[in-house]
């Protein structure tokens, strides 16, 4: 999490995640799982009592040496 120094500046949440290819998980199922699991867990929480805005959720999927990210 990047958490603003003062209210009305931008915060972030990432979720970091790793390809799971043995279980036949694709990037883009990971990189649905990351933000759901940003949401389903409200992480960004901390970031709207500090009264942060906007709060960017970015997910991000390591395949390999391969970074797949995706912003919300």
């Amino acid at each position: 999490m990047v958490l603003p120094k003062l209210a009305g500046q931008p915060g972030v949440v990432m979720e970091l995640k790793r390809v799971r290819a043995d279980a036949g998980e694709t990037p883009a199922r990971a990189i649905a799982g990351a933000l759901e699991q940003i949401r389903a867990r409200d992480y960004a929480a901390e970031l709207r009592e500090r009264g942060a805005t906007p709060i960017r959720r970015i997910a991000v999927v390591f395949e390999g040496k391969r970074a797949h990210v995706q912003v919300e």
